[in-house]
């Protein structure tokens, strides 16, 4: 809990996810069962280049409360897979942005525990675009139309937290955020040659080219416990244990109001655990030095993986430092390391159904540099 900083403090930090990417292998069917031929036949970097940015503010109100502020996007992706790529009937253009503003109250109560409640709101952003065939059993992006639909939702949760003081070397700490809800009001447009929504509106008997789209999706809960240990005053040492509630992530079905079918996406994400150890040494009086490692298990059912969501298990490594500047200014710096196991994508049947085949596996890491400046006000 934020009440281990005395007095009034400022944090702004940034991150910036540099992604390599490839999806290869790759082969699909229209929901005919014709081949679908795409260029490139391997799709390079279809996950885009990503950033992030937090700041907090903290304050002591007397010598037993303290408030804080955050504002934060705890979930920002985008991928992109080119609109003649094979994959093109699954996805093309996914950008997910959910942007959180959390206020913080904090109560000491003893010089062992800490306790902590806030209130979290969130406006989540979502573009989700892909391609239609218009002739299924000859499919080509020459005759082809784009769907694209845009929605955003403004939702609300809550988290608890804890911190207690085992003694002068460690210290022990518990959090759950829950999960948010969202009802996505948004519009769907299609786009692409005049002939081509011509033959689409009629075989379809849309009542108009554009509309209404709305669908429902739940942010994960979270359940964090972890711990800190002083070895000696220069080394001390984290353990860190993740809950995520993925299963709140159900099925998605998207709701049109011009006439076109309800869109079944299977997700049926399963809970999962994230790792972590890591250990700090302060190597001078200015300057800290850290190292961590951490495992995250994917919460991505084998049969649903899709190029929207290519998940799988993944592996971090990371290097911090922390440098005191003088007695208003600190500075925090990190890179972190994620290889991810190579994304097996096997859609087939089922809902998936209308949108054909897709098969293809998808190999992923990522570089991501993080920066951020503290000011004790």
């Amino acid at each position: 809990p934020i009440s281990r900083f005395d007095g009034a403090r400022l944090s702004t930090g940034v991150a910036l996810d540099f992604p390599r990417s490839e999806f290869t292998n790759v082969a699909a069917t229209s929901y005919t069962g014709a081949r679908v031929t795409g260029n490139p036949a391997s799709p390079a970097q279809p996950i885009d280049t990503a950033f992030g940015a937090a700041t907090y503010a903290t304050y002591q109100l007397n010598d037993d409360v303290y408030l804080g502020l955050s504002l934060n996007a705890p979930f920002a992706y985008v991928s992109e897979y080119p609109e003649t790529a094979a994959s093109r009937y699954q996805a093309t253009m996914t950008e997910l942005f959910a942007y959180n503003v959390n206020g913080v109250v904090a109560y000491k109560v003893n010089k062992q525990l800490s306790i902590a409640a806030s209130i979290n709101l969130q406006y989540y952003d979502s573009v989700l675009n892909t391609q239609l065939p218009t002739t299924p059993d000859t499919p080509s992006s020459l005759t082809d139309v784009g769907s694209q639909i845009k929605a955003g939702d403004l939702g609300y949760g809550f988290s608890l937290g804890a911190e207690y003081q085992l003694n002068q070397q460690t210290r022990l700490g518990i959090s759950y955020r829950s999960k948010i809800n969202h009802s996505f009001k948004g519009d769907v447009k299609f786009v692409g040659e005049a002939d081509n929504l011509s033959t689409l509106q009629d075989a379809l008997s849309l009542s108009s080219l554009s509309g209404k789209a709305n669908f429902d999706i739940s942010t994960p809960s979270m359940l964090q416990v972890g711990v800190l240990h002083k070895i000696t005053d220069k080394v001390e040492l984290y353990g860190n244990a993740n809950l995520f509630g993925w299963s709140a992530f159900k099925d998605t079905q998207i709701e049109f109001n011009n006439g076109f079918p309800d869109v079944i996406v299977d997700n049926g994400w399963d809970d999962s655990w994230w790792l972590a150890l890591g250990a700090g040494y302060q190597y001078s009086e200015k300057l800290k030095l850290r190292t961590g490692v951490a495992y995250d298990w994917s919460p991505t059912p084998s049969n649903t993986v899709s190029p929207r969501a290519p998940n799988d298990d993944r592996m971090y490594a990371a290097l911090g430092l922390s440098y005191v500047m003088s007695k208003k200014w600190k500075f925090d710096a990190g890179y972190l390391f994620i290889l991810f196991e190579e994304a097996e994508v096997r859609l087939a049947g089922g809902n998936n159904a209308p949108r054909g085949d897709l098969s293809g596996d998808l190999n992923l890491y990522a570089n991501v540099f993080m920066f951020q400046i503290n000011r004790t006000l």
